[in-house]
């Protein structure tokens, strides 16, 4: 059977892929003014995707890493890039101002969502490890 701890971390690397693909297709931000040339939002399309990525990767560190310890810096460290993902778009990066625009209207709503969703789950996991090694002990290692 599957480890509780494994299962959260694969469903929030699964949400950091949901995330990457989802900024770029279907929640993506406004496409190209009439001279070709892109609008500022679309930085913020790409950084969410690339943050979405990182989120992935370093859930799936923590799923197959035995390391309690390892575990927990890289959820700390999805809580902090998750953060920073839901800042992205508005704060970090200037995106449209009228509200009807698709950065305002599809990519901020979901990015913010699911960085939402992500950093629970996230917190969850580091909540669990440093409730298990309470339980244990200082130094017990699996």
């Amino acid at each position: 059977m599957i480890e509780k701890s494994r299962v959260i971390s694969l469903i929030s690397s699964a949400a950091g892929l949901l995330l990457a693909v989802g900024s770029m297709t279907v929640f993506s931000a406004c496409g190209p003014k009439e001279d070709g040339t892109l609008m500022n939002c679309h930085n913020a399309q790409i950084r969410v995707a690339l943050c979405g990525i990182g989120l992935s990767v370093l859930f799936a560190i923590a799923a197959f890493v035995k390391s309690k310890a390892i575990k927990l810096i890289c959820d700390t460290a999805a809580l902090v890039l998750s953060v920073v993902t839901f800042m992205t778009p508005g704060v970090l990066v200037h995106i449209c101002l009228l509200s009807n625009m698709h950065c305002q209207v599809r990519l901020k709503p979901f990015t913010r969502g699911s960085a939402i969703f992500i950093a629970l789950l996230a917190l969850w996991d580091i909540l669990r490890i440093i409730k298990e090694n309470k339980e244990k002990g200082p130094g017990e290692e699996e």
